[in-house]
Order: C-alpha cells, then structure tokens, then sequence
C-alpha cells in the first residue's frame, strides 16, 4: 500500500512538473501581411555573374528560354525561397557531393530534423531574368509561372531605390509568384510578391516584402525572417508592434507585460511563432541592450593563453565579430584605429572575433593594416557568433564591466566620440 500511495506522489509530481512545461511554451497562430512593417527593408542583390561561372554552384543550373534577344546584356538569376530545400534537392540530384552538402549543413544550421525536406524537386526558387536593353536601360523579367521561358512573361523596368518611395503602391504592383517550400505535413504553396528595384551603383535588387502577426495578452506581435527567403531558417525576427523600434532575434528575449520570453522562432510545418516563458530567477544572457554577456573564453591567436570575459571587468570591452573576407569590415579598420589609439588601454580594450577565417589569412590582414588589438579566431571550441547570436558582419558590442551590453553595433567616423561618451558616464 506504502508503495501504490508513493508512485501515485512522484506520478502527480511529474504530471505537475509536465503540466508546467507545457504552459511555459507559448505557441502562437501567425497570419501573413504584405509590407515591411517597422523591420529594415534588406534586399538581395541580382547578380551578373552567370552560373556557370560560380564552380560547383554551376551543377544546379537549369536551362531558360526567352531572354529577350534585344538586350545588349543580360543574365538568368536564381532567387531561392527556401535555401534549405534548394541545397537538399540538389544533394539528391548528386548535383552537390557528400563532402560539399555536409559543409553546407554546418555552415548553413540545415537542420534534417526540424521539417522533412522533399527529395524530388520542388519550386522552391524561381529565375528571374536581368538586362540591358538598347538603351542601356535596366529591365528583368520574373518568371512567373515557372515554365522555365521568359517569353510568356512580362519586361519590366525597375523603380530606383530612393528614400520615400511609397513601398505600399510599389508592392501592389509587383510581380506575384507561386513558391513551394517543404514541410513535415509535404508541399506548401504559396503566393507571394517579389519587389525589384534598381540603385544608384547600377545593380537590381530584390525581397520577398511580406510579414507576420499575432497577438498574445492583447498584444500586438509582428514576425519577420530578413525578406530573404520565406522560410525562417536564417531569421526570426519579432517586436511588439508597428511604433516599437525594439527588434529582437532569434533566442532572444523580449518582454510582454511583466514577463520576460525567449523567442524560439517559427516553427513552419504549424505556422506558429513560439515563446518560452522564462522564470522570474532565471539568470539570463542575451546580446540585448542592458542584458548580461554569456562569459566567454577563447585562445589567443599569437599564445597558447587563453582570454576570458572576466579579464575587462575593469574596464569597457568593444567587441568585435569580423572577417578578412567581409568588405565592409575591412572599411572600417581606419575608423577603429582612430578609436583605439584615441582611448586609455585601463579605459577601454578591444578585442576581435575573426569568423570564417584561417590563422594564416588573419595574421597577413593584421600585418598589412597595422592592428594592435588582441584577435582571437572564433572556431568550434569555442562557438563565439554562436554564443552571441552573430548572423552579420561587422557586428559590435561595447560591454560594462559588469559583463553587460550597453551598446550594439557602434562604428563609423565618430566611433571615438561615441566612445568616449560611454566613458564619461561612466565617472
């Protein structure tokens, strides 16, 4: 009898504790809106370069037919709607080896578990055709019907991206197309805009201009996933509603009411954003504003010491996730230099992340522009951009002593009077 009254105990403890997971877990219906709401309208660009001349991404190409023979230049691009399946199907297709796809999984988090891809091809792309006409007047062609012929299809000219477009009026007119993208339930179609504008360099870009909403305790949540894809593979993005500037991505908490939630993200094959309620003892990291860092430890590049979060927790650390390959980066190396010369080593340390880098590569960037501060590689043992939820390059934090984030992606020319204000109110 003592036995049965015991297992009958732990069965309603664990029922309980069940019980409460479960109600930690938010799951939230989303419905989908035209339009950009208060995220950053990002765009990808329509590249020149043909496939076949991009090495092994040459395999994926498909033949079209109708690019118009009157332009004097023109170019076939692929615009995926969902990179993931586009590798897997390619993969499948042995267009891609073994070797190539397991490296785009580990770059790409693809993840094989989260939603079941279709091995025979979908429609999780469409081509999009881009040109010069006589003129020199840029003009592309949406292949709207994915027949693979731009013949049927209508030329247009792009808008120039400008400060005050009426984006609204913009996506009503634009071209519609039908997208596949695979989930545990199969095929999901869709149909969805896709915006083509031009800029003042001369290239086109595009976006998927469409997001999400649901409400929870009378709040308003909008989703993004960065315009990119229609999947949120890469980005999921959410704020409270259309006046709120607060963005937060992926793993991140946001606050509704009193309480604090992680945002898991949307999980596609239900169409549903998810929330973890966190508890209120809770000891968070984020890479928010006014949270705490997760503590950090990594080798580095010229010693076999390593560095910790703790070592700066006299001072401010601006941290910095870069690469020697990242353009914009290298851009900003003058104005860092400026900052680090122009601020006291007990004030202030620097420090960089390198992603996507070799020791060799790192050390010939840091030999030809002079820099001083220490460098670490960010690798698999210690999973720096991982830990701080690094998606773009550069990405910055200037971080207290206290191990807490008071700014976010400071640079540019006045990068040291932006520093040397978060060190004045620090006195």
């Amino acid at each position: 009898m003592r036995k049965l009254i015991f297992l009958l105990i732990i069965t309603t403890i664990f029922a309980c504790q069940e019980e409460s997971k479960s109600t930690d877990l938010i799951n939230l219906k989303l419905t989908e809106v035209d339009g950009y709401g208060p995220f950053e309208k990002r765009f990808g660009f329509l590249d020149w370069t043909p496939l076949s001349e991009k090495g092994i991404w040459s395999n994926t190409e498909i033949k079209t037919t109708g690019v118009p023979e009157s332009w004097i230049t023109s170019n076939v691009v692929q615009v995926w709607f969902d990179s993931h399946q586009f590798a897997y199907q390619n993969y499948k297709l042995g267009n891609f080896s073994e070797e190539f796809f397991n490296e785009l999984k580990e770059s790409w988090k693809i993840d094989l578990s989260k939603r079941k891809f279709s091995e025979k091809p979908i429609n999780c792309f469409v081509h999009v055709a881009i040109g010069k006409n006589q003129n020199e007047e840029l003009e592309y062609i949406v292949d709207t019907n994915n027949d693979k012929d731009f013949s049927d299809d209508t030329i247009k000219k792009p808008t120039l991206r400008a400060k005050d477009l009426d984006y609204e009026n913009l996506i009503k007119k634009s071209e519609s197309v039908i997208a596949e993208i695979s989930t545990n339930d199969g095929i999901l179609s869709k149909e969805i805009k896709i915006l083509v504008l031009s800029t003042s360099d001369g290239e086109l870009i595009y976006n998927f201009p469409k997001i999400a909403k649901t409400t929870y305790l009378e709040n308003d949540i909008l989703v993004s996933n960065g315009f990119s894809y229609l999947t949120y593979d890469d980005k999921s993005l959410i704020t409270l509603d259309v006046k709120n500037t607060e963005i937060v991505g992926l793993n991140e908490f946001i606050k509704i009411e009193k309480s604090l939630y992680k945002n898991l993200g949307v999980d596609i094959n239900t169409n549903e954003l998810q929330l973890l309620k966190m508890p209120k003892d809770t000891i968070l990291y984020s890479t928010r504003v006014g949270f705490n860092v997760k503590p950090f430890s990594a080798k580095k590049l010229e010693s076999k010491d390593s560095i910790y979060l703790k070592d700066f927790n006299n001072k401010l650390l601006y941290l910095e996730f870069w690469g020697t390959w990242c353009a914009p980066c290298i851009t900003a190396i003058p104005n860092l230099k400026k900052a680090y010369n122009g601020t006291d080593r007990k004030d202030v340390e620097f420090l960089g992340v390198a992603v996507f880098d070799t020791k060799e590569k790192l050390k010939s960037v840091i030999e030809k522009y002079d820099i001083n501060w220490p460098q670490v590689l960010d690798d698999d043992s210690n999973k720096f951009k991982e830990s701080y939820n690094v998606t773009g390059y550069p990405t910055s934090f200037l971080i207290d002593e206290e191990g807490k984030i008071v700014a976010k992606n400071l640079r540019g020319e006045r990068l040291l009077d932006t520093l040397n204000y978060y060190l004045n109110k620090r006195k």
